[in-house]
């Protein structure tokens, strides 16, 4: 089954999987306002989400920090309390519930939970006689033989998980560990946070790989991922980027650029496209134009205004708040209050007192040494160099 999603700029095409419209998700913050009384305020961290993750394929979430990642995906898990999640959700055509959703798929948080002392193939037995039911033992050691396959665990079946006391399997493998716990019962839907985090390339790549290959089983899954490497990207089938809760991106990795085109960007030669998408997304995020302006554009299609030189030339780093003892209104006159980054600051009084660093080519104060410093002239201590000298000097005693 396929249709055309007529809201989207680019035409969604949906052969079955996980679908979801309008999700909204608002909560109630406290703040103080102008007067200092604490006020309560609605917030959308999830707001008017529409779209889809096909049937066998990897669906990536990605966007700045603060963009709604891991909300969305609890929200389709079905992790968020009945009643606070607005929307509709559908598997394969047909509206599910939260409950439906947690007996059909499996979710792998961050942080494993796995027994030190227990080898790989020990801990997916345990992980089978739990969640495989009354099925017969020699069904149950097939399932995890084939699991350890899938996973590519074949060469550490045998050896411990371990644990910072105990040497074990490496970090890769005790993530596609965890993966075989929570897959061992074959769920249709499968949620990974972060499954790359503290991982180095190599592992992580290893790990997205495997999880490629549950998908391509027939699997619907979909991850949070955080600056993905360009190895993993390629392994992506579809793609979701969040703004503040809002959806600005979503399709095929390779139409981005085509994407970026259609708003008037062109993707600077050498550069990763979608890191290219996520700088001009927190372009947008820190004028004045915001981030709804990309939202429109992927809502309908809308071309959003260009941004002013100077904020596109602005960093894309939050700035660090300004100490105590400094007013943004002081100085030069660049401080102001909208957020963006500000120029470098010096105090002429205190500048000839400052010494800069020795590794410094431009250092033009009197560097620190061994001979000048008062700590080692109480200790008594030579510096080398004296001793060599004092030695070159007096060649024979």
């Amino acid at each position: 089954m396929g249709h055309t999603n007529p809201d989207t700029a680019i035409d969604v095409r949906f052969t079955g999987g996980l679908e979801y419209t309008s999700l909204t998700y608002t909560v109630t913050k406290k703040q103080k306002d102008t007067d200092g009384n604490w006020v309560k305020q609605e917030v959308d961290l999830l707001h008017r989400i529409t779209g889809y993750a096909p049937k066998g394929c990897i669906t990536a979430v990605m966007g700045p920090s603060g963009a709604g990642k891991s909300t969305l995906l609890d929200g389709l898990a079905g992790r968020i309390a009945s009643g606070s999640l607005k929307g509709r959700v559908s598997l394969d055509g047909v509206d599910t519930s939260p409950s439906l959703i947690k007996r059909t798929s499996a979710y792998i948080m961050q942080d494993d939970r796995l027994f030190p002392m227990l080898t790989v193939y020990e801990t997916l037995m345990f992980a089978a006689d739990f969640r495989l039911g009354p099925i017969s033992g020699a069904d149950k050691k097939q399932r995890v033989e084939k699991l350890i396959e899938q996973l590519g665990l074949t060469t550490s079946r045998n050896t411990y998980i371990g644990d910072e006391g105990t040497r074990g399997v490496s970090g890769g493998e005790r993530r596609r560990v965890t993966i075989g716990v929570d897959i061992i019962h074959g769920p249709s839907l499968l949620f990974l946070d972060e499954p790359t985090s503290g991982l180095d390339s190599t592992s992580a790549h290893s790990v997205i790989e495997k999880v490629h290959d549950i998908a391509r089983s027939g699997s619907t899954v979909i991850l949070t991922i955080h600056q993905p490497s360009s190895r993993i990207q390629l392994l992506l089938d579809h793609m979701i980027i969040l703004a503040r809760g809002q959806l600005m991106y979503q399709g095929s990795p390779k139409d981005v650029v085509l994407h970026l085109g259609r708003m008037g960007r062109k993707v600077p030669k050498g550069e990763n496209s979608i890191e290219y998408l996520i700088d001009v997304i927190q372009q947008y995020d820190q004028s004045e134009l915001g981030v709804e302006a990309l939202a429109e554009f992927a809502l309908t299609g809308t071309k959003p205004p260009p941004l002013s030189e100077e904020e596109m030339s602005l960093s894309t780093v939050i700035p660090s708040p300004v100490p105590a003892r400094w007013s943004r209104n002081q100085g030069d006159g660049h401080g102001d209050k909208s957020g963006k980054r500000l120029h470098l600051q010096t105090c002429a009084e205190n500048e000839k007192d400052f010494d800069r660093s020795v590794r410094s080519p431009w250092n033009q104060s009197r560097s620190w040494s061994a001979s000048q410093s008062g700590f080692m002239q109480t200790l008594g201590f030579t510096p080398s160099r004296q001793r060599n000298d004092h030695r070159t000097q007096n060649p024979t005693r």
